[in-house]
């Protein structure tokens, strides 16, 4: 017999005078009510028997309040963008980029494409690299990496593309604050192409790039 259900039989069913099953969350024939019933004891398994109402309740966390920014820029000259959020975020705990995907004019047919795009975010940048022959990466926030499942000669002329991407799951960028940032209310975004790191741009052309960041502050978020 299972014992987490009551028989039809169960003669506590059906007693005369207090009944389990009106205990539920401890508000009848209860000594919180000064009702000194013998037949309402407090054994904790017949309690969780009989009791016709949940005695759990909801559980609940705190956590640091998310935020989700998405940004998105085009250029075709030197591959800075000064983007100024519509709203500051206030005392921030973290910066993580979700994703981020760069699209460029693709080079001739004769030229590879790059390994990488460097992304540099002056208020982000925490990425230290030892590699002295490329400088763009000595102080960045971001690494953008080329999609080889992308076919280049899908279509002709100059409607191919490259396409660089990255995702957290993979690339795990991420700047924590440590106290808070007090504000952050603008994102100075630099893109290096890994061919001429010392040139502020990337392409043969126009490119498009969008990120899309997790923002954390200190403000607390109930989450249950």
């Amino acid at each position: 017999m299972n014992n987490s259900f009551v028989m039809a039989n169960d003669k506590n069913l059906y007693q005369r005078g207090a009944n389990h099953n009106l205990r539920g969350l401890n508000t009848q024939f209860g000594e919180h009510f000064g009702i000194n019933n013998k037949i309402v004891d407090d054994d904790k398994d017949i309690y969780k028997k009989y009791d016709v109402i949940p005695g759990g309740q909801l559980k609940s966390t705190f956590i640091n309040k998310p935020h989700k920014l998405v940004i998105f820029f085009s250029d075709t000259t030197n591959g800075s963008q000064t983007i100024t959020l519509n709203e500051a975020f206030r005392d921030v705990v973290s910066v993580k980029l979700l994703n981020g995907i760069f699209i460029e004019a693709a080079p001739a047919d004769t030229e590879a494409p790059p390994v990488f795009i460097t992304l540099s975010i002056a208020e982000l940048n925490n990425i230290y690299s030892s590699n002295d022959s490329n400088n763009a990466l000595l102080n960045s926030f971001a690494i953008l990496e080329y999609d080889k499942t992308v076919d280049r000669d899908l279509s002709d002329g100059d409607d191919r593309v490259t396409i660089f991407k990255n995702k957290f799951g993979i690339n795990g960028d991420i700047k924590y604050f440590d106290p808070p940032l007090n504000s952050l209310s603008q994102l100075n975004i630099t893109a290096f192409n890994n061919r001429n790191d010392t040139a502020k741009k990337t392409s043969n052309g126009t490119y498009n790039c969008k990120l899309e960041f997790m923002i954390e502050t200190k403000e607390k978020l109930r989450v249950y």
